[in-house]
């Protein structure tokens, strides 16, 4: 009887010290994405006005998106949840806010959707794409190039590298960046990517190579019929 006790004193002093553990891994994974969706917007901000001619359009795109981060990081630091609404949001309003963030860097982004419209959350999509662009620089090679294209019921946004990197080595994937990251706040691009992507309303497309070279990434976001009444 008492080493039954004991046993299963110990066995739920296990249980809860595990629960410990998992629930502070999870908390750090979280603070890391969040402080890594801060961190690329303020970096970028340096490069455009650390120079001779400061792009004031890029920085100030890139300091919206950045606002957008430190709530996240806020929400992560008290242990929040940020409950931000999808609302009607034109596709090429979308696009033309990429092109600004990313113009430093010579991305290439187009748009011919119309006047079609998103129901999204712009600030979660923005993230989605930004982190996309982010991970074909890093990790792809030559001209990165959005296109935003419509589709039955939806826009797509296709993010291209023209490859030039190690064409026998595995596109990233959204498996966790603790595996293949010795540094825990790298390695989180593409499960931001999708995080974000599905909070904004829309479904990730992971990085695939194309026969051509290269990789493609998509977003594709749900494009509700002209005069329909939002939910």
């Amino acid at each position: 009887m008492i080493a039954g006790g004991l046993i299963l004193l110990g066995s739920a002093v296990i249980a809860v010290e595990v629960a410990r553990l998992i629930a502070g891994f999870r908390r750090a994974v979280r603070l890391n994405r969040a402080l890594h969706e801060l961190r690329r917007p303020l970096q970028s901000i340096a490069l455009t006005i650390d120079d001779e001619h400061p792009d004031l359009v890029c920085a100030v795109a890139c300091l919206e998106q950045a606002r957008f981060a430190l709530e996240e990081l806020d929400a992560a630091v008290n242990r929040r949840v940020l409950d931000r609404p999808r609302v009607r949001t034109a596709a090429a309003s979308l696009a033309e806010g990429l092109a600004d963030r990313w113009r430093f860097a010579g991305v290439s982004v187009s748009a011919p959707v119309g006047g079609r419209e998103l129901e999204a959350d712009p600030a979660a999509v923005g993230a989605a794409l930004d982190n996309l662009v982010a991970n074909a620089i890093e990790h792809g090679g030559g001209t990165v190039s959005v296109r935003a294209l419509p589709s039955s019921g939806a826009v797509r946004f296709e993010v291209r590298d023209e490859g030039g990197a190690d064409a026998s080595a595995s596109p990233p994937s959204l498996r966790s960046p603790y595996r293949r990251a010795p540094d825990p706040r790298r390695g989180h691009g593409l499960a931001i990517a999708a995080e974000s992507a599905s909070a904004g309303g829309g479904t990730l497309i992971p990085p695939l190579r194309v026969p051509s070279g290269g990789t493609v990434a998509a977003l594709s976001l749900p494009a509700p019929p002209a005069g329909a009444t939002p939910p």
